[in-house]
């Protein structure tokens, strides 16, 4: 069995993608509209847009290494599988209350109109990776190994690339309703339905099962000779996979409805990017070292409290301020990058705070979770509005 170490250059990507992530969601919010013609806004731009990518394909991976570890458990119905059911409905949750369209219980009974509803019924990364996770968990007990399992990943996501430019197509609003027909395509405010962004978690749950596969067949005696095949495949993979995106650009003719953003093309070289990124992590892990207290590895780690807190300081209806209301989209790239990077060190005080909250002992987490679920939800019952 894999050793229960935790793997720092997994907690690198996923940190990495969510210090971008917070400079992404800070542009967005409140850039000059005009800026949005340069450049260099689209060099940014096509930076920021492997952010997702990087986030889904790092999450599909932890799972696949923490369920090398726990398989027994997950296939007896231990309660670890339980936990992590548990878990994955949390992170259900967190996504739709990130999307209420108040948080104040009198506005939402009150003064909500319908049309607000779809936006709240929106799939985002959230939705979409407690989803699919909840999709690998429901197949590995039918199938009963890990190597069943991601084949039959690897089978899902390739019909998932096929299949999306069609999904994209058809308005699943006529057959299903809001909350179901927002996971099919982006017709309807969903900004990660599951075609295509699925794929990128599922490709990174096939890759951290063959490193796992790698790592175990290796043991400790093989252990720098694996780094180094490791490495290899990495970058091998990632430009073979850019190298073949561009070709199936020619797919635009084969489709009725084709465009770059929800295409094989745009999916495939992205998921090469992201394994050139992978590569460089483990790199960095292997030749560097990483410590625990980093603050990349750190928000790594803590990458749901610090993906939550930042969406409500920029965009959230938590209280009366959030960025993009109070700035309306006024800020140069000066203005961006300096509020970019007061959030990151408000964010990576909070994952600290919380890091050594957890220390203390099973009770302090605990407790301090009761009280904020206690405040939150008296805050949405008495509150007051914006």
């Amino acid at each position: 069995m894999a050793p229960s170490k935790r793997l720092a250059f997994i907690d690198l990507l996923r940190g990495w993608a969510l210090i971008v992530m917070i400079e992404t969601h800070m542009m967005n919010a409140t850039i000059i509209p005009e800026i949005r013609d340069t450049a260099l806004f689209t060099v940014i731009n096509f930076i920021n847009g492997l952010v997702a990518p990087s986030f889904l394909f790092a999450s599909g991976m932890a799972y696949a290494v923490t369920t090398r570890r726990k398989i027994d458990s997950y296939l007896s119905f231990g309660f670890p599988l339980f936990q992590q059911f548990g878990r994955l409905v949390l992170v259900l949750l967190i996504g739709y209350s990130l999307h209420l369209p108040r948080f104040q219980l009198y506005e939402i009974t009150h003064e909500v109109e319908p049309g607000e509803w779809s936006v709240f019924f929106q799939a985002d990364v959230l939705q979409c990776i407690a989803v699919s996770l909840l999709v690998l968990q429901i197949l590995l007990l039918m199938l009963r190994t890990e190597r069943r399992l991601y084949r039959a990943a690897a089978v899902l996501a390739f019909a998932m690339l096929v299949v999306t430019p069609l999904m994209w197509g058809y308005d699943f609003l006529t057959i299903f309703p809001a909350p179901i027909a927002a996971y099919m395509n982006g017709l309807h405010h969903s900004l990660f339905p599951l075609f295509p962004w699925a794929v990128f978690l599922f490709a990174g749950a096939i890759a951290g099962y063959l490193f796992a596969e790698g790592r175990a067949a290796a043991g400790e005696t093989g252990a720098e000779k694996f780094g180094a095949l490791v490495l290899r495949r990495f970058l091998l993979a990632g430009g073979g996979l850019m190298l073949v995106s561009f070709p199936l650009m020619a797919l635009a003719w084969v489709y009725p409805t084709y465009q770059w953003g929800f295409s094989p093309s745009f999916v495939v070289l992205r998921i090469g990017i992201v394994l050139l990124l992978c590569a460089l992590m483990y790199w960095y892990e292997t030749r560097k070292g990483v410590v625990s207290t980093s603050p990349v590895t750190l928000m790594g780690r803590e990458s749901l409290l610090v993906y939550t807190v930042h969406l409500l300081l920029i965009y959230g209806t938590f209280s009366g301020f959030n960025f993009r209301k109070e700035i309306n989209q006024t800020f140069g790239y000066g203005e961006v990058f300096l509020w970019s990077g007061v959030l990151l060190l408000l964010m990576y005080g909070l994952a600290l705070v919380w890091e050594r909250i957890k220390r203390r002992g099973e009770g302090w987490r605990r407790g301090v979770q009761l009280v904020t679920v206690i405040f939150l939800a008296l805050l949405f019952v008495y509150g007051p509005g914006e």
